[in-house]
């Protein structure tokens, strides 16, 4: 008798195998098409819910309602302080995430702001993808100014990266990149890997992402955004971490001395543990 456990890991597996199966044949027959299909499938959003405390959070604050691409984005913002501070979250998270830093930061020294990207916390809508996140980064940089220090984890730091790759002349004095994947690249062999993709459909799938990106996926990776920037960065991952792991990173961290680095080995890929949190408060107000 197989265990319960186990049957709902074959039965996730096949399911999968059998979506994958579905894209590579149509990508034959109907190449467009199974790329919109696959493109869609991977922007698709699993809504993680609000917290009694992160709705208090939220409260305590002001919440402003923008649109990203036609997508609803909601700018959280807290504090009256001169330096900016902007906190991205990543996939399946909300701006609840940084609580704890906001309770740490001055608020007469530094105004706070936070997004919740389409699909996740009071945004609506159940689809995301790292366009929508560039423009509203992109809008509430406008509306903020001049910023102290952008803190991301997760996709919300390769939303930086990418932001800063096609546009290197934002106003953003520090970047904070905490559990990111190292790439646009990384993403694909995941979603490849996860669905047995022919390449056919994984070139297909590249135009589809290309034709909507700014910059080819290919450059939105963080050794480029490594590479190119010059503002002090602070990274941030743990060691072990399955979701995003760390030698691709470590590999991009080689010969990067002006980055400052810090390597955990006793949390998980979420990053929640107060020396994490009292370290990137240290790089902010140092």
């Amino acid at each position: 008798m197989i265990p319960i456990g186990i049957e709902i890991i074959i039965m996730k597996n096949f399911v999968f195998k059998s979506i994958g199966n579905f894209i590579n044949l149509t990508s034959v027959l109907f190449p467009k098409w199974s790329s919109n299909y696959a493109f869609d499938l991977l922007c698709k959003v699993k809504r993680v819910g609000i917290s009694k405390k992160g709705q208090e959070f939220f409260d305590s604050g002001t919440t402003t309602h923008l649109t990203a691409k036609g997508n609803s984005v909601v700018l959280h913002t807290w504090g009256t302080g001169s330096k900016h501070i902007i906190f991205l979250h990543g996939w399946m998270s909300n701006a609840q995430r940084w609580l704890p830093y906001a309770k740490k930061l001055d608020h007469s020294q530094f105004t706070i702001h936070a997004l919740d990207l389409p699909g996740h916390g009071m945004a609506t809508g159940n689809s995301l993808n790292l366009e929508m996140c560039r423009d509203a980064l992109s809008q509430t940089l406008e509306r903020v100014g001049k910023v102290d220090t952008i803190v991301c984890h997760s996709l919300g730091s390769l939303v930086a990266a990418y932001t800063y790759v096609h546009n290197p002349s934002i106003l953003v004095e520090k970047f904070v990149i905490m559990g990111s994947p190292s790439g646009m690249d990384a993403i694909f062999t995941y979603f490849e890997s996860m669905l047995g993709l022919s390449r056919k459909a994984v070139r297909n799938l590249g135009k589809k992402i290309n034709s909507i990106l700014l910059v080819p996926h290919t450059e939105v990776t963080l050794n480029h955004f490594f590479d190119k920037a010059t503002q002090p960065i602070l990274v941030i991952h743990e060691r072990t971490d399955k979701i995003t792991p760390f030698q691709p990173i470590e590999q991009a961290l080689q010969d990067q001395h002006n980055i400052v680095q810090y390597i955990t080995q006793d949390q998980d890929h979420n990053l929640k543990g107060n020396h994490v949190v009292n370290k990137v408060i240290q790089f902010i107000t140092q």
